[in-house]
């Protein structure tokens, strides 16, 4: 069976990512992860990260 690479991002703290909310879809732009969201409290996911 053929395996298939890993499709992450390469964190870059020189760089703005953006961080979504899966529940109310708040988006924050920061250079860090800035953890949970500050409406409902949801650890955020990078966007820049495939949901697949």
């Amino acid at each position: 069976m053929e395996e298939f690479p890993m499709r992450d991002i390469t964190p870059d703290p020189t760089t703005e990512s953006q961080y979504e909310c899966p529940r109310c879809g708040t988006i924050v732009t920061a250079t860090y992860h800035p953890g949970a969201c500050d409406e409902c409290d949801v650890h955020l996911r990078n966007r820049g990260t495939p949901l697949e």
